[in-house]
């Protein structure tokens, strides 16, 4: 009998020592992927903040060129299941009101038309908003924060996919020609749509 038990006791040591060993290797295992979880974060979250610093330079670079007034960038969202326009990056003149806090989580449903246009237009030249416009909700959104003209160019992924609009926005008359409009939104947006965040 008592080398029975003595078995049952090594049996149980040996079978503890193997759920500790393998806990212990479980923990290690969870332990390398936080850490790697928390790398790759990091990496992101670097990108990012370099996205972002390169998407306001050249957002300015697009209001001092053409002297606009105010310069942002609408991005539909989520992706992959659109159906928002909201606006994470924006620069102003001092003394223009920002756009940013009124377009946020603004349903396509409410401006149809206009997010339309957006999407299959890639350039749009709009020297008088209360004319040009014909989205009625667009048009009494732009022109309450006094928007006068504006031009929009579209930006694309690597498939093709709208990623998002370069608002260029005058609340003056704007004297700034087409090619001119065209060519400095063109290289902006070359600039940008490729590493443009995602807005969350």
């Amino acid at each position: 009998m008592e080398w029975i038990a003595s078995v049952v006791s090594a049996v149980g040591t040996i079978i503890a020592a193997w759920f500790a060993y393998n806990q212990y290797t479980k923990n290690k295992i969870t332990d390398l992927k936080i850490e790697q979880f928390k790398k790759e974060e990091g990496a992101k979250s670097k990108r990012r903040n370099d996205s972002s610093a390169i998407v306001f330079g050249e957002l300015w670079n697009v209001l001092y060129s053409l002297s606009a007034d105010r310069v942002y960038i609408v991005q539909p969202h989520p992706l992959g299941n659109e159906c928002l326009l909201s606006v994470f990056y924006e620069v102003k003149r001092k003394g223009v009101e920002g756009m940013r806090e009124h377009v946020q989580g603004l349903k396509m449903a409410d401006l149809a038309s206009f997010s339309s246009d957006l999407a299959k237009n890639l350039f749009m030249y709009i020297a008088d908003v209360d004319a040009d416009v014909s989205d009625k909700y667009a048009k009494s959104l732009l022109s309450s924060y006094g928007c006068t003209a504006a031009v929009i160019k579209r930006m694309n992924d690597n498939r093709y996919d709208w990623v998002g609009s370069i608002f260029c926005e005058f609340t003056h008359r704007m004297s700034v020609s087409d090619e001119d409009a065209r060519r400095v939104l063109h290289e902006a947006a070359m600039n940008i749509q490729y590493i443009l965040p995602e807005y969350k």
